[in-house]
This record gives structure tokens, C-alpha cells and sequence, in this order.
């Protein structure tokens, strides 16, 4: 165990010890029972018996981090631990950071995040396997043919997920293979030609399922509620697989999307998606504010209560789903401090549940509210 994950003090664990200006179009870059939970502090108002996220939701609420700022500041390993029941590492677990070389490995970053979430009782949504962003340079320089490809991501798969067997409990498999309006994505990506693309993703999934036959397993993209092309592409896909025996639990969207956003396209979109039957994922949720990208913009209290009325606006639609598609709503991290956004859209960004010092703002306030 590394030395600064706080270890929970229970008796019983000793015992047993993207892009274009519109919202909707995001290319990030680099991007067993219920827990216990431990005592929850004083809210900012003072308020002791005030529930945490972790506490009221009956389905995981995560959130996307960094090894360094666990590592770095307590504060913000802190808000982590208490709030949320889950975690996905913002960029530590994906290809180019695990992936050092044709025969190594480097699992230091996703070994100390898994470690960290079972010292604090959460669970690690696994992300992800295959994005055309994060293919190592060594492997893009290989050139493979299509054999030689998808014999080698078959090996990646089958060491990564056999390694955290049982300890992560769920993958995105795939992520973003859909262009815009649902084609194939071609820019920016180095698959090679195969004859058919969907039974090379169909495989990876399958792979995936023979290393730990018990993960949950999803396809993420991003729009999927508001591109119909997008997401009637991936419904396909889901139903293909089905038909011809190939893994899928679930499906994600990544809900990086504005204040103004339509929630009827919103909302009809999202019914859209659970008419597959399968699992839902509200994969890497903010809300951005200064849709304008103002240089003048003022996160004033009638900004952050609109934006508190859009995170209830979503978990009540999340809510309302059956209870057997509820998988997790996960926040595209903790603190405005650290969000990709100010560096991708607009210094002035302030799209996430916590403010720069941690505290809760109505953002938070609305998504307790929107719990059942």
C-alpha cells in the first residue's frame, strides 16, 4: 500500500487485511454491497447532518482524478473520499500511459489509484482500453497490419484487465469510434483496413469479458443525447452485438454540455438511449457557464443557481430510469480548480460541483436535491 492513501480506521479492515465552438462537440486531449461511508464533516453551512453525494444516491456518483492531486493536496483527497463512491482517472489509465513499450508496462499510476479507492471504499470505472487518442507512439510508428493490430491491442487488453481483475469493476472497452452524424470515425485515427470494423470492436469487448468475466463493460462517446445519427450508430452496434454473441453491459455519454443546452433534446435523446435495456453511464458530466467564452464573464449566485437547476435537471432524468440501468453519474472532476475546461474553452470556466477552495456550490446543492 503506498504510504500517504489513508487507510480507513474500521476495526474490520484490520481484521481482514474534441472540437469545434458548439458544446456538444468534445475531443478531450490526453484526456459487493453498497460501501460504508465514513462520518460526513459539516457542510459550508454548517448544517452537521447535511448527506453527501456517496450517501443519498442508491448508484455510484464518481468522478474523474489525478494521482497528482490526490497526492498533493489533502483538501482535495479529502472532498474525493467524501463525497464520491467512485472514481475513473482522468488520464493515468489510458494506453499511452500504460503502455511504455511492445514488452512493458507501466502500472504504477493506475496501481496507486486502485489501491486508493479500496483504502476509501469506492469502486474504479475502468477508462479506457481503446480511443484512437491514446495509441503510444511507438505503436502508431509500427505500422501494423490489420492481424498483427489487433493480435497486439488483443494482448493489451487481455494483460490490463486480467491484472485488475475483480478490482476494477467496470471498462469503457471502446471510446468515440462514431464520427459526428454517425459514421466511422476516420481523422485521427491509425486503425488499419478491416473489412469490418464493428466485429473488430465486437472482439475487443469479447476479450475484455474472457479476462474478468465478471466488469462490466461499456462503449462512451460523446453527444449521444443530442446527435440521433450518433446514437442510432451505436444502438446498431449494440444490437449487432447482441445478436451475434458479443459482450456489452452498457452505454455512455460523456455529458460535457452547457447551461443552455436544450433539456428537451436532452431529455428525449436520453430515453432514446435507454430503450436499449442496457446499463446507463453519465460518463464525464459538466456544465459549462460562460457559453460565450467571455473574457468579462462573472460567475455570479444567478449563474450558479441556473447551473444548479441543470445538475437537478439530470439526475432527476437519471432517476427516472428503471433501477436496473442505473449504473453512475460521474463528474469530469472534483474542483473548478482543476477542470480541462479553463484550458480548453475559457480561463473563466467553472463547470463542476466544488468551487477553487472545495467548497460545495449550489451545483452540489442541486444534484443532492435531484437524488431520490
Amino acid at each position: 500500500m503506498i504510504s500517504n492513501i489513508k487507510i480507513l480506521a474500521l476495526a474490520s479492515v484490520f481484521a481482514v487485511a474534441s472540437c469545434s465552438s458548439n458544446d456538444e462537440v468534445v475531443f478531450k486531449n490526453g484526456d459487493g454491497g453498497e460501501p460504508t461511508t465514513p462520518t460526513t464533516p459539516p457542510d459550508n453551512t454548517g448544517n452537521p447532518t447535511a448527506q453527501t453525494l456517496r450517501e443519498k444516491a442508491s448508484w455510484k456518483v464518481g468522478a474523474a482524478v489525478t494521482t497528482s492531486a490526490i497526492k498533493n493536496e489533502a483538501k482535495y483527497d479529502e472532498t474525493l473520499s467524501t463525497n464520491f463512491s467512485q472514481l475513473t482517472a482522468e488520464y493515468e489509465m489510458k494506453m499511452n500511459r500504460i503502455w511504455t513499450s511492445s514488452s512493458s508496462y507501466n502500472w504504477s499510476e493506475t496501481d496507486y489509484l486502485v489501491d486508493y479507492a479500496e483504502a476509501n471504499e469506492m469502486e474504479v470505472h475502468g477508462h479506457t482500453l481503446v480511443w484512437y487518442q491514446s495509441f503510444p507512439e511507438w505503436f502508431k510508428n509500427a505500422n501494423y497490419d490489420s492481424t498483427a493490430f489487433e493480435n497486439n491491442i488483443k494482448r493489451y487488453i487481455t494483460d490490463v484487465v486480467t491484472r485488475y481483475k475483480g478490482r476494477i469493476k467496470s471498462w469503457d472497452v471502446v471510446n468515440e469510434v462514431f464520427a459526428d452524424g454517425g459514421g466511422h470515425r476516420q481523422e485521427g485515427t491509425i486503425l488499419p483496413v478491416f473489412n469490418d470494423p464493428i466485429a473488430f470492436y465486437g472482439r475487443c469487448f469479447q476479450y475484455a469479458r474472457d479476462a474478468d468475466p465478471d466488469a462490466i463493460l461499456f462503449y462512451n462517446d460523446y453527444s449521444v443525447v443530442l446527435d440521433s445519427g450518433k446514437r442510432a450508430a451505436m444502438k446498431r452496434m449494440a444490437t449487432r452485438f447482441k445478436n451475434e454473441g458479443y459482450p456489452i453491459d452498457g452505454l455512455g455519454d460523456q455529458f460535457h454540455y452547457r447551461e443552455v443546452t436544450s433539456k428537451e433534446t436532452i431529455k428525449s435523446g436520453f430515453a432514446d438511449m435507454v430503450s436499449t435495456g442496457l446499463l446507463m453511464h453519465i460518463s464525464e458530466l459538466d456544465i459549462r457557464m460562460n457559453t460565450d467564452k467571455s473574457d468579462s464573464y462573472t460567475f455570479t449566485d444567478a449563474e450558479a443557481t441556473k447551473q444548479a437547476a441543470t445538475y437537478k435537471f439530470i439526475v432527476e432524468m437519471f432517476e427516472a430510469i428503471p433501477d436496473n440501468q442505473k449504473f453512475a453519474i460521474t463528474t469530469w472532476g472534483v474542483t473548478d480548480k482543476y477542470t480541462w475546461l479553463t484550458g480548453w474553452w475559457h480561463p473563466k470556466e467553472y463547470p463542476l460541483l466544488f468551487d477553487r477552495e472545495y467548497n460545495k456550490k449550489k451545483a452540489y446543492e442541486g444534484f443532492l436535491e435531484g437524488i431520490n
